[in-house]
């Protein structure tokens, strides 16, 4: 079973990413999230939450464990490029070119274990029926409006006086 997770444009350079990535393919996911928690990089922060993210995905849809799980494809893209100018002197400019990544992680298990079924939400409702009458309560919203009334006219009153110097 492959889990799989995306990240686009990250405001970040593909070049400056690339070597923490290259760091981390084929690692388990404790071990990679353990190297990441104490590196110190704007690189590090990013990759340890889309691991994070894929783990998850993993555990909630599939009922994976996230010891059995390792990092088998781990990409860095560049994205779009946002182009800007650095005005120089006697009128002149240099393009400034603000780079950003597509990251994209795939975990695959360690030991194969049974298929299973992927975790599924609720039906959704029949096309006659609107979610709105389903979700309604018999509590009326103005009970809420009143008890917020009272405490605010529990509260202590100041009295202000007025003096006159004649």
């Amino acid at each position: 079973m492959e889990v799989r997770a995306v990240a686009k444009s990250v405001r970040i350079s593909p070049k400056k990413a690339r070597p923490v990535v290259k760091a981390l393919r084929g690692k388990s996911i404790p071990e990679a999230l353990n190297a990441l928690r104490f590196d110190v990089t704007k690189t590090s922060n990013i990759v340890y939450k889309l691991l994070f993210s894929a783990m998850s995905n993993g555990k909630n849809n599939y009922n994976l464990k996230e010891d059995n799980l390792r990092i088998k494809t781990l990409t860095v893209d560049s994205g779009p490029s946002f182009k800007r100018y650095w005005y120089r002197s006697r009128g002149s400019a240099d393009r400034l070119i603000k780079r950003t990544s597509h990251f994209t992680v795939v975990l695959e298990e360690i030991n194969p274990s049974l298929i299973k079924k992927p975790v599924t939400a609720a039906p959704a409702a029949p096309k006659g029926e609107t979610k709105d009458a389903k979700t309604t309560s018999n509590k009326p919203m103005g009970d809420i409006k009143d008890q917020k009334v009272a405490k605010q006219t529990s509260s202590r009153k100041v009295t202000t006086t007025r003096t006159t110097n004649k």
